[in-house]
């Protein structure tokens, strides 16, 4: 039976769409939040969070699901392999208010994809079928029962988002119970394009949008992502109601509606460009060119302060891949760098920062 696809908040957006791409160990709270301030993107992403890990460790897994409001629209992302894992995780994505969720079918990282999860599911259609079911059916059961079953979920992992809706909008759980659409992010292939083949199987569970990112899984991030045949599935995907989003080597807002344009898309998904230049995605035109020393330092100070006080200083050298996009391109960029990366602790990284105001 093939499913009425549901669109959710994806239908209020304009076209074309440029949004944040989700990115592993980039695109946490802190960095949407910034991104949201200066620049806001149409819709972000989380990074992707195991679905399996999620009932082993609920208190290191839901970090990856903190976000303040200004985010919206935001979808959160999930990984794994098994169906089970994916029902109760939806149900966790609804219950924390995010206006979507989004399943990774496209990471190449080895851990992932030997767990037969990520891009791997490319080569195992009727799990990646399942799966998508499975999520769907989560989200459903979730508006109809009004509450997670207790029995379904450790009794920690319902304290714990509990007080991550109290601190965020004030309540404890959603007031309205309210449907919110799947999608996918893949890739072309994993060892080979086959990426007709490919989205006519995901379409069978008739997703609210299918995003492409233009490699193989066997390339990885190297060589250059083919839009011709990110082309080729959007002409598939075009036929039904489910959206399409390309992905891959976009340096700027203006490429990306070329390529939006070009290739017969709905709008794009914005990655390493984004690090530490939220400005990518004013609608002025060529806004990060017209970003001085002074902004970008003072930019890169709110980023850490905010970083420091989601995350702590357990985390502190996972910040530096921002600070470092943040602190180029000026003339004593590679100077104010060496001094950043000297930095011991929170404080001393700000210390640092202030000084080069």
């Amino acid at each position: 039976m093939v499913q009425q696809t549901f669109l959710g908040f994806w239908e209020t957006l304009q076209k074309p769409i440029i949004g944040l791409s989700p990115m592993d160990g980039v695109t946490d709270s802190a960095c949407r939040y910034i991104l949201a301030k200066h620049a806001k993107p149409d819709v972000m992403f989380t990074e992707f969070a195991t679905v399996e890990g999620l009932f082993r460790a609920p208190e290191k897994i839901l970090k990856d699901f903190e976000y303040h409001e200004i985010e919206r629209p935001i979808v959160a992302q999930i990984y794994g392999h098994t169906p089970e894992n994916f029902y109760r995780v939806a149900q966790v994505v609804c219950e924390l208010g995010f206006d979507g969720v989004d399943i990774n079918m496209g990471c190449p990282a080895k851990s992932v994809v030997q767990c037969n999860a990520g891009g791997k599911l490319i080569t195992s259609p009727n799990l990646a079928l399942e799966i998508i079911q499975a999520v769907r059916q989560g989200i459903e059961d979730w508006v109809q029962q009004g509450r997670l079953e207790e029995n379904q979920f450790p009794r920690t992992l319902l304290e714990i988002l509990r007080k991550m809706n109290k601190k965020r909008c004030g309540v404890e759980s959603p007031a309205i119970k309210q449907r919110i659409p799947y999608s996918v992010k893949t890739r072309i292939g994993y060892d080979s394009v086959v990426i007709e083949k490919w989205v006519g199987t995901l379409l069978k569970e008739s997703p609210a949008a299918i995003s492409i990112h233009g490699r193989t899984l066997k390339q990885m991030y190297r060589g250059k992502a083919d839009w011709d045949a990110i082309a080729r599935g959007a002409k598939i995907i075009k036929e039904t109601e489910t959206l399409v989003f390309g992905n891959g080597d976009i340096s700027s807002a203006e490429q990306a509606e070329k390529l939006v344009e070009n290739n017969g898309l709905d709008g794009a998904l914005i990655g390493r460009s984004a690090i530490g230049n939220p400005w990518i995605f004013s609608k002025t035109k060529n806004m990060e060119t017209r970003i001085d020393r002074q902004c970008r330092i003072e930019t890169a100070l709110e980023h850490a302060h905010y970083f420091g006080e989601m995350r702590g200083t357990d985390h502190f050298n996972s910040l530096n891949k921002h600070l470092m996009a943040y602190l180029k391109n000026f003339p004593d960029a590679a100077k104010i760098r060496v001094q950043v990366l000297g930095a011991k602790n929170f404080e001393d990284l700000i210390c640092r920062l202030q000084d080069q105001l």
